[in-house]
C-alpha cells in the first residue's frame, strides 16, 4: 500500500496538493479571474480541469476540492462519457465553475463555418443545464488543427462567453499542466499559454507541493485531467501505459510536423 501512496498522479497525492494550496492561496474560478480586473488577491490559484473522457472521474477531484474549500473550473467535452448532465450539475452545485472544452475546428476538419455552427449548438446544450461563461480548447493532438484558431475568424464574446482559458489570461501566470504525465512535459503539443516565454518548472507533484510551500511565487495556474488521477494501482497502471503510448505518439507527431 505504501508503494502506491508514494506514486504520482494518485488521488491521495492530489489531496496532498489541495491541502497545501488551500492553506497558502485563495482559489479563483476562471470566471472570477476574468472579471476581477486588477482586484486580484495577492496570492491566488486557478485550478482548471479538462474533462476529456469520463465525467465520473471529475466528480472525485471536485469532491476533494470541496473538502478543502477550493473552487475550481471544469471544462467538459461533449463526448458521451464526458457530457453527463447530472454530474455536471452536481459539480456546479459544489461551487465549482463549469465550462465547455471545445474541439469544433478539428471536428469540422478545418471548415470554419461548420465549426462555428457546432460551437453555437454546443453552447446551447451547456446552457440548458448549467451557467456557462468561459471556454477552453481541447488539444486534439491527432488533428492538425489548433482549435484556438477559430477565434482568428470569429469572436467568442458574440456568444456571451467572457473568455478562453488560454487566450484570456495574463502572461504573468505561472502555468503548470499534467499533460504528458509530467508538470514539465516534453510531449506537449498545444497545452501552453500563447506568448508566454518565462516559466517556473516542476517535474513531479511533489515538486509542485514544495514550490507552493516555499512561498516563492504568488500565483499558480494548474491544469489537470481528472482521468489521470487514480485511486488504485490497477487503474493507475492502465493509465500509465496509455500515457506512455500517447507520449511516444506525440513525439513522433512533433518530429513530423517540424
Amino acid at each position: 500500500m505504501k508503494k502506491f501512496l508514494d506514486l504520482d498522479f494518485t488521488l491521495d497525492k492530489y489531496r496532498q496538493l489541495c491541502s497545501v494550496i488551500s492553506d497558502k492561496y485563495t482559489s479563483l474560478t476562471m470566471q472570477e479571474y476574468m472579471t476581477s480586473g486588477e482586484k486580484l488577491p495577492e496570492r491566488f490559484v486557478l485550478m482548471r480541469h479538462d474533462v476529456d473522457k469520463l465525467a465520473k472521474n471529475a466528480l472525485k477531484t471536485a469532491s476533494i476540492e470541496e473538502e478543502y474549500g477550493i473552487k475550481a473550473t471544469y471544462y467538459f467535452r461533449t463526448s458521451k462519457g464526458a457530457f453527463v448532465p447530472g454530474i455536471i450539475q452536481e459539480i456546479e452545485k459544489m461551487g465549482h465553475e463549469v465550462g465547455y472544452h471545445y474541439e469544433v475546428l478539428s471536428t469540422a476538419k478545418g471548415n470554419y463555418e461548420r465549426a462555428i455552427q457546432l460551437f453555437e449548438n454546443d453552447i446551447h446544450r451547456f446552457r440548458n443545464i448549467c451557467n456557462l461563461k468561459t471556454i477552453c480548447m481541447h488539444g486534439a493532438v491527432l488533428s492538425k488543427y489548433d482549435n484556438r484558431d477559430l477565434w482568428k475568424s470569429y469572436d467568442f464574446r458574440d456568444f456571451g462567453i467572457l473568455g478562453e482559458a488560454y487566450l484570456s489570461v495574463g502572461e504573468n501566470l505561472n502555468y503548470f499542466t499534467d499533460t504528458g504525465r509530467s508538470w514539465n512535459s516534453k510531449s506537449n503539443l498545444r497545452d501552453f499559454i500563447p506568448g508566454k516565454s518565462e516559466q517556473v518548472f516542476a517535474n513531479t507533484t511533489d515538486d509542485l507541493i514544495r514550490l507552493a510551500e516555499s512561498d516563492e511565487i504568488n500565483n499558480f495556474y494548474i491544469s489537470l485531467h481528472p482521468d489521470r488521477w487514480k485511486s488504485n494501482i490497477i487503474n493507475w497502471s492502465f493509465f500509465w501505459l496509455e500515457d506512455l503510448i500517447l507520449n511516444s505518439g506525440k513525439r513522433v507527431l512533433m518530429a513530423v510536423r517540424q
